[in-house]
């Protein structure tokens, strides 16, 4: 029987480890791991990209029909088992690991909504042991969000997931990319009332689906058109706008900073804080001095 990784995971003991749901069926999954295995020879039910963050002396990794590997796995190795395929894997030293474990569908909506295929025909190849610049890039910016004590911002890591999944169908899957159907960015019309919707909506939990449904698109098509049209990507021009609006908020005086926060849309005060500074080069509460 299919097992799903997460499973396995929760079996094994770990010095640390988190988890973070992303798109559904994406997980980013965090392990700072004592030596140990894996073992899936019936397969796995989602696929599962395992990237390593420190070295491990020696890392034992078989993926049926994508050979073995034995042998020292640095920082930025990584390894891909797709799901279906039977595999195993041995480590003989503690290491540092980010998993991102994906259902097969996923791919298929990517693809999907990025217009290159229809439903189904995608086959993600197995790697046991490689190097990809851009992907280590994605990955460090998943662990970013990990790292938040609020777990990151939705609308950005749905961001990410996409663009991973782009990254994936181009450099590790049997596919052959259809036209793309993309126009020089949203109608004027349909811009208006995204940025309305955006708007007021500010406060709340904003995703691409919900902005993209404004206008009739799967999500990755409204997110090129979006940034085709404005110039930045959905996720940063809601963060500009929530920025904006805190800096009018921080102009009455009686208002705390925490309560202003929740208002604009940012999990606390030290979430808020930091999207400030690095959009400013100031902090709200030195901003508000200023004034």
């Amino acid at each position: 029987m299919l097992v799903n990784p997460l499973d396995l995971f929760a079996k094994k003991p770990a010095i640390a480890h988190r988890s973070i749901p992303i798109d559904p069926g994406v997980t980013v999954h965090y392990r700072h791991d004592l030596p140990g295995g894996l073992d899936a020879p019936q397969g796995l039910s989602h696929h599962m990209l395992t990237f390593f963050l420190s070295q491990n002396e020696r890392q034992v990794t078989h993926v049926d029909e994508g050979g073995e590997y034995d042998g020292v796995m640095e920082s930025g190795d990584f390894y891909l088992c797709p799901a279906g395929r039977s595999a195993f894997t041995r480590w003989q030293s503690i290491d540092k690991t980010v998993h991102i474990v994906f259902a097969p569908e996923f791919l298929n909506r990517v693809a999907r909504e990025a217009d290159w295929v229809n439903a189904g025909g995608i086959e993600l190849r197995p790697v046991v042991k490689t190097r990809d610049r851009r992907l280590e890039s994605l990955v460090q910016l998943f662990l970013t969000e990990i790292e938040q004590s609020h777990f990151g911002d939705k609308l950005y890591l749905e961001s990410l997931s996409s663009i991973l999944g782009i990254h994936l169908l181009r450099h590790y899957c049997d596919i052959a990319p259809a036209s793309r159907r993309y126009t020089a960015g949203l109608a004027p019309y349909q811009l208006k009332q995204v940025l309305e919707y955006i708007q007021a909506q500010l406060g709340q939990a904003l995703s691409l689906d919900a902005m993209a449904a404004q206008v009739g698109l799967s999500r990755s098509h409204f997110a090129h058109q979006f940034k085709q049209a404005t110039g930045v990507a959905p996720h940063q021009y809601v963060s500009q706008q929530r920025v904006e609006k805190a800096k009018q908020a921080l102009r009455s005086p009686q208002r705390s900073i925490t309560d202003i926060a929740l208002e604009c849309g940012f999990a606390n005060q030290s979430h808020l804080t930091k999207v400030f500074k690095k959009q400013t080069g100031t902090t709200p509460k030195a901003y508000r001095q200023q004034l």
